[in-house]
């Protein structure tokens, strides 16, 4: 079953959607596209985690978005003669179902339910995009990283009865300055202050979240 949007289209509709595309793989740290590139294809993330990004003034990488399970990258593929203008790298082992112009446009003529489908799912990430820029203006960093460790736990799965949740095991600091939009030693002293205040325990890579309902607090107020 396909992911976000697309696991509430009928089988039939999945079924086109699947046998127009192909599957990619990716490994962490390896780029599906770059911003000079024709955006020929559009890619439905069925796993991992993309990180899109441009480069700033001295090369300095700004961070656009960061996606999972059931986004679209490459959007400007829905759109001809167009170029990506950003890069999209893997941050996860990736796996995502590639569809052609061509090929997409026959699926959703074939099955209108997919049309529907792309629109919803373009409509949700251009609200996304706006919370975010939202969130750099008016949160503090402590505020957006608590976001992103519950947005992060949502992925995860269920909290466990003792009310705590392992993350994934590759997420490290620079992957959640990325997030967040902010710079790796600011991270890391921050997730040092949430160990002391009993919100989460660190190790190898590795972030244990202890405490829900005082890491919504966090996302709400700023650490005093």
């Amino acid at each position: 079953m396909l992911p976000g949007a697309f696991s509430a289209l009928p089988a039939d509709a999945q079924a086109h959607l699947l046998a127009a595309g192909r599957t990619g793989r990716w490994s962490r740290g390896e780029l599906l596209f770059h911003p000079e590139d024709p955006a020929e294809t559009l890619y439905l993330l069925t796993g991992g985690v993309v990180r899109l990004y441009r480069l700033g003034a001295s090369a300095r990488e700004v961070t656009l978005d960061v996606h999972g399970p059931g986004s679209l990258l490459g959007v400007s593929a829905l759109l001809s003669g167009q170029r990506y203008d950003m890069y999209a790298e893997s941050m996860d082992d990736t796996e995502a179902l590639c569809l052609g112009q061509e090929l997409l446009q026959r699926a959703s003529q074939a099955s209108p339910a997919i049309a529907v489908a792309l629109t919803e799912q373009v409509t949700r990430q251009m609200r996304g995009v706006h919370e975010r820029l939202s969130g750099l203006v008016f949160l503090e960093v402590s505020q957006r990283l608590a976001l992103s460790l519950l947005t992060l736990a949502e992925r995860e799965g269920d909290w466990s009865p003792s009310g705590t949740l392992a993350l994934r095991d590759r997420v490290s600091h620079q992957d959640l300055a990325h997030m967040v939009g902010s710079t790796r030693e600011t991270i890391t002293k921050l997730l040092g202050d949430f160990r002391n205040r009993g919100l989460l325990d660190l190790g190898y890579r590795r972030i244990i979240l202890t405490d829900r309902a005082g890491l919504l607090k966090a996302a709400q107020e700023p650490l005093r």
